[in-house]
């Protein structure tokens, strides 16, 4: 009944700490999975240190999970037992509550992406994909997704957040900056609907997405300008864009949005999209 009522009334995240299969099987509607066997990779995909958190776990864990959130300055508004929830208050779908946010660049400019799509059963590769949640949010949106970096840590960390979302992404392990001829490769055979490139700058990418890329194809571009240096990294030029760089580069492309979007720590990031004409 206790727990019932703090359900009723709280909208505070619930974080459910058991294995994938076990939250299939039923957990509390809303409710979010990450499985404490994967915590150390996942802090990410939490709300702010400091942000109150009710967790849901197994009473042989519960000690350990309080322990561990507290050394990560999380509030625990309550610890809830499974063994104390029977089967018919939990639901069975595999649905995850989405507590993480991908890049401004696809969080406020996914609909105007769909809307320029050449066709049906979008194919996007996420270059540099790092974590991997723009790949998953892509996937949520209904795109085949192949997220591509060249660390393997990365790769390990998006394989198990892609087991979690159950989407239609492939992490592919491939040094951009040095392995062009199979990048080119990889875009003629797989012909991409959309380009993703988020936090991450390395100039001669852009001529072989002009180049190579088919014609419908768009890119998505969102990293770090100029001025973002007077405030943090990066400092070194050839990481930041210039004003109207991106603009000049695609001047024979469709430029469906070109504009600056700033942190609250005042470093300005380019929110640019291009379609190639056909």
């Amino acid at each position: 009944m206790a727990n019932s009522k703090l359900l009723e009334n709280t909208d505070l995240p619930i974080i459910d700490l058991r294995p994938v299969d076990e939250f299939r099987q039923g957990h509390i509607q809303g409710s979010t999975n990450l499985p404490l066997s994967e915590i150390e990779d996942c802090w990410y995909e939490l709300p702010p240190k400091g942000s109150p958190l009710i967790l849901f776990t197994s009473s042989d864990e519960q000690q350990k999970v309080k322990d561990l959130f507290e050394r990560q300055q999380y509030p625990i508004e309550a610890i809830l037992l499974a063994e104390e929830f029977e089967q018919e208050e939990l639901v069975s779908d595999p649905n995850s509550r989405r507590l993480w946010r991908a890049s401004p660049l696809l969080e406020n400019y996914i609909e105007l992406i769909e809307q320029h799509l050449p066709g049906t059963d979008p194919l996007a590769f996420d270059i540099g994909c790092g974590s991997g949640r723009d790949s998953i949010f892509l996937g949520l949106h209904g795109f085949q997704v192949l997220a591509i970096d060249r660390n393997p840590m990365a790769m390990e960390r998006i394989s198990n957040f892609i087991e979690r979302w159950q989407v239609d992404v492939t992490p592919i392990k491939l040094n951009c900056e040095e392995e062009y001829d199979q990048l080119i490769q990889l875009i003629h055979l797989q012909k991409p609907s959309l380009v993703l490139q988020c936090r991450y700058l390395h100039r001669p990418l852009l001529d072989l997405y002009h180049q190579h890329l088919p014609a419908g194809s768009m890119v998505a571009i969102h990293t770090f300008m100029k001025d973002a240096a007077k405030y943090g990294s990066p400092k070194k030029p050839a990481f930041l864009l210039q004003p109207g760089e991106l603009a000049e580069k695609f001047a024979d492309w469709d430029i469906l949005l070109d504009q600056i979007h700033v942190l609250r720590d005042k470093r300005p990031l380019s929110l640019f999209i291009a379609r190639k004409p056909y």
